[in-house]
């Protein structure tokens, strides 16, 4: 008799979906800040609307919705070392919604730099995968007020503010 592995058919539990919606604050949040231009609005709003919506996979699109903090010097080499890129984003592609908050350092290119908050959460949404379904090393208010506070990570150099909002196929 072989062994089988169990293969979670299940879709993701409505406390989790629920808790997705969160998201929603973080949207509004990007897409109103003052360098926001029209079109981001646009795309920010039906990303809200898929968000709302992402119980039901006919609604399921591409999207991104990033706020990035960057300090040119560095990543363009004019200064040898430091912290070059702070970023929050959320990818929603190929079934998989990933919430990101990090540093990127000249030393140390992923993740965690410094005393700074660090974020990774994932949401699988295939119905049959054999990978862990939902992981959050936090909860996503923690995610979304760190972002509200970005101010705090930029410096003199550290100060080129950016946001990507984008759908696609």
């Amino acid at each position: 008799m072989k062994n089988h592995t169990k293969i979670e058919t299940s879709k993701p539990d409505k406390t989790t979906l629920k808790k997705i919606q969160e998201l929603r604050i973080f949207v509004d949040f990007v897409s109103n800040l003052e360098f926001a231009t029209e079109d981001n609005k646009t795309k920010a709003k039906e990303i809200k609307y898929l968000i709302e919506n992402i119980h039901n996979y006919k609604t399921h699109r591409n999207w991104n919705i990033c706020l990035d903090i960057y300090d040119r010097e560095i990543q363009n080499g004019i200064k040898s070392e430091g912290i070059y890129w702070r970023k929050w984003s959320v990818f929603f592609e190929n079934e998989m919604l990933e919430i990101v908050a990090e540093s990127n350092h000249t030393t140390e290119d992923l993740g965690h730099y410094g005393d700074d908050f660090c974020y990774y959460g994932t949401l699988l949404f295939a119905e049959n995968i054999k990978e862990q379904r939902t992981y959050f090393d936090v909860d996503i208010n923690e995610f979304i007020k760190d972002s509200m506070n970005y101010e705090k990570y930029v410096t003199d150099s550290l100060n080129d503010l950016k946001i990507d909002i984008d759908i696609w196929e």
